[in-house]
């Protein structure tokens, strides 16, 4: 990894929110793990407070700013006590959320927010600032769901999604990382289809030799992981036909995080699988930027 993701501390995004805590949490934990400090950041918009109601000879912005310190002390308070010795700063920022917190993504190593998505249309289509960030930010980020999902009691592991491409290695050693943090193992997933679906796979099924693709990907996903060397934790491969987003949503089911990663492109989009698994994981989801050499930091 790079010597700025070696000393950068792990960033979250606070605005007060109940996902927000959540995310402060886990951000504290993964920064204890790195050895790293943690910075709390809230933004405030120019415009924030404008229209508050204060009584007379009070301004509204003012009102609004101590506001956001208090929720930021509280919440140093909270950390100092459940991480002792963890290093904590916070700061209130000037700006719109996400261009505050892709502004400080380019110093950390890792950037926490928490969201509220329901995985509905709406969400999709609207973004967040969650999906904005994961599109935009040149460091990792580890987005932290606030659903009412069923739970399991003890998740444990990491999952992780490769393509079979050449953003495989960064993700697996994201992973690799994460799992070791935790002293848990990996689960490194591989899917395929065939070449020729539906009705054109019927008419050519005789070509398309299921035990073949199989093999094929397999082997695939083998060669990612041999050429990681050295494992420092457990890694079990996870072959499937199907679709992608589907299997790791189902593999991650009693995961403790799921990895995928984000080729960034001139549009800022995010691939479907990605967006799918962010709006349906109810385990933490870090979404890794590929093609940047960011390095490969645990999480």
């Amino acid at each position: 990894m790079t010597e700025r993701l070696r000393r950068g501390p792990v960033v979250v995004g606070i605005d007060g929110s109940r996902s927000a805590y959540a995310a402060a949490r886990v951000g504290a934990r993964a920064a204890e793990a790195r050895g790293a400090s943690l910075r709390l950041v809230m933004a405030l918009p120019a415009t924030a407070g404008r229209e508050l109601r204060t009584p007379e000879g009070l301004d509204g912005p003012a009102v609004l700013r101590v506001a956001g310190e208090l929720v930021l002390d509280a919440l140093e308070a909270e950390i100092a006590r459940d991480v002792p010795g963890l290093h904590v700063v916070s700061d209130l920022v000037e700006g719109a959320a996400v261009e505050v917190l892709v502004a400080e993504g380019a110093a950390a190593q890792l950037l926490c927010v928490g969201t509220t998505s329901g995985g509905t249309l709406d969400d999709v289509l609207l973004g967040s600032t969650a999906g904005a960030l994961a599109r935009h930010a040149s460091c990792p980020v580890l987005v932290i769901p606030l659903r009412a999902t069923v739970s399991v009691a003890d998740p444990s592991g990491v999952v992780v999604g490769l393509a079979g491409d050449a953003g495989d290695e960064d993700l697996l050693a994201f992973a690799l990382g994460s799992a070791a943090d935790r002293g848990s193992a990996v689960t490194a997933v591989h899917t395929w289809r065939h070449a020729a679906p539906g009705v054109l796979h019927a008419a050519f099924e005789s070509l398309a030799d299921e035990t073949t693709a199989q093999h094929h990907a397999e082997a695939v996903l083998a060669d990612v992981i041999d050429r990681a060397g050295a494992l420092p934790v457990p890694v079990h491969p996870v072959v499937r036909r199907g679709g992608a987003a589907e299997t790791l949503l189902a593999a991650a089911f009693t995961a403790e995080l799921l990895v995928v990663g984000h080729r960034h492109d001139r549009g800022g989009h995010l691939r479907s699988v990605t967006t799918a698994v962010l709006h349906g994981a109810a385990c933490p989801v870090a979404v890794v930027p590929l093609g940047l050499h960011v390095g490969a930091a645990a999480g």
